[in-house]
């Protein structure tokens, strides 16, 4: 009976994807018929919706006033995993886009796709000054030595504070490195000296961000240098470096100074809520929460790098966010026309005004000596931040980050463990389980996909 039901829910989902592209098609190309006369049009799928979209949308009308070639149709095709659901039912047709915008866990599957042209074509042909661009950012989109998407909307993990309650209950500022004894020591006090009405710290339930602790601790997701030189095998969440940061919230737990809100969007937004009324001092999370942070937080708030174990030096941590994709079945000036609205985002004009509006940070170096970026990071430091650990960091398998189809399955994974782990299960247990079922999904796609996604790295 499940498994008809299941059966049953399936093929709804499948029937409202369907219909759901059918009308996305419908829409895209009553947008395309609507292009300027005399430039090429360029099709642009995003994932940003609300500010970050309006932001997107004024970078991209100045694009096209900028010159008279081009026309560059933006059109929100839903979330990454949505957006790349209808790109891979559309690769091969008229109705595919010219541009596409992907987030990192769905690199692998885009080029085992076959359906783009590595960015670095157009580099090496143009010969364009690559070294303008962050390497720690660029570092996570090369496969083979070779760019194979332009990063665009880049972010890292970074640990939130609330310095007015630190001042307030006589709590040293963290340092801008800190260890996880000294988030430990800043949440227990906090918790104790505001006699409850503060938790110390939280940690949101999200597969990304185990991931981005180990990283600073120079340690892999995945075997073959986190799926970089040779096609994912193995995941190695049980490993040292899972282990301690594991050990870490649940000591933090167990101390009663954290908070959990859980896992999804719910959690995310609860954390911010939490953390924007003063009942909880510290978070880690996304550089991107910048932005909100600016606009909401009506007290003064500090940021530092992700947190280290005790006698491990930190190593880095691994970029987020998405890059673009020139689809290779489109005619040539339709493609230098998508290469030519790259070059121009990434401009220190248009970083500049892209970090300030949405709070991803510039991946453009120069970008920070534009005079409104330079000004907001003098009044507000924290700006500089992410940019700081990015730069202070090394650039290996760690920081470039795991690169495998599974990635998906191993976030739902690491955050089933992390529900565990945070109810008291024992860490090595719980994170075994992890990696057993991940492996299992990694053979599962490798019998499957392994011709697609064992290319050469």
């Amino acid at each position: 009976m499940k498994t008809t039901y299941k059966k049953i829910i399936a093929l709804i989902a499948a029937i409202a994807v369907i219909l759901g592209l059918v009308f996305f098609l419908t829409e895209q190309h009553k947008t395309e018929a609507a292009a300027d006369n005399g430039r090429t049009t360029i099709t642009f799928w995003h994932s940003m919706n609300g500010p970050n979209e309006k932001v997107l949308e004024k970078l991209v009308d100045q694009f096209n006033k900028s010159q008279t070639k081009y026309t560059v149709k933006p059109i929100y095709a839903g979330s990454y995993e949505l957006s790349i659901m209808k790109y891979a039912n559309t690769v091969g047709s008229n109705v595919s886009p010219d541009l596409i915008q992907t987030d990192q866990a769905n690199q692998s599957m885009m080029i085992g796709l076959k359906s783009t042209i590595p960015v670095q074509k157009f580099i090496d042909r143009d010969h364009y000054d690559l070294s303008q661009l962050y390497p720690g950012v660029t570092a996570a989109y090369k496969i083979n030595g070779k760019l194979a998407s332009m990063p665009f909307n880049s972010s890292s993990s970074v640990m939130y504070y609330n310095k007015s309650l630190f001042e307030k209950y006589g709590i040293p500022d963290l340092p801008m490195s800190p260890t996880y004894s000294d988030i430990t020591n800043a949440a227990v006090a906090l918790t104790k000296k505001s006699k409850g009405a503060v938790k110390g710290m939280t940690l949101q339930i999200y597969g990304w961000l185990p991931e981005e602790l180990v990283a600073n601790q120079d340690a892999l997701v995945v075997n073959h240098e986190n799926g970089r030189e040779a096609m994912a095998t193995k995941a190695t969440l049980n490993s040292p470096a899972m282990v301690k940061s594991m050990n870490w919230l649940q000591d933090v737990i167990k101390q009663g100074a954290f908070q959990n809100f859980g896992t999804g969007s719910a959690a995310g937004n609860n954390q911010s809520a939490a953390f924007l009324a003063q009942k909880v001092g510290m978070f880690m999370q996304s550089s991107a929460m910048l932005g909100q942070l600016k606009k909401n937080a009506k007290f003064k708030y500090g940021i530092t790098f992700t947190p280290h174990p005790d006698g491990t030096k930190a190593n880095g941590v691994a970029i987020g966010g998405a890059s673009l994709w020139i689809t290779k079945d489109k005619p040539t000036a339709v493609q230098d026309g998508a290469w030519q609205f790259m070059k121009y985002l990434m401009t220190p004009k248009a970083q500049a005004a892209w970090q300030l509006g949405t709070g991803y940070f510039a991946v453009n170096q120069k970008a920070n000596k534009v005079k409104t970026l330079a000004d907001a990071i003098k009044k507000n430091p924290a700006l500089a931040v992410p940019i700081e650990q990015l730069n202070q960091g090394k650039i290996n398998a760690a920081t470039a980050g795991a690169f495998f189809s599974n990635i998906q399955q191993e976030r739902q994974n690491v955050e089933l463990a992390m529900q565990q782990i945070y109810d008291g299960t024992d860490v090595k247990k719980a994170l075994n389980e992890a990696e057993a079922d991940t492996n299992a999904a990694i053979a599962k796609t490798n019998s499957v996909s392994g011709n697609l996604l064992d290319y050469k790295r």
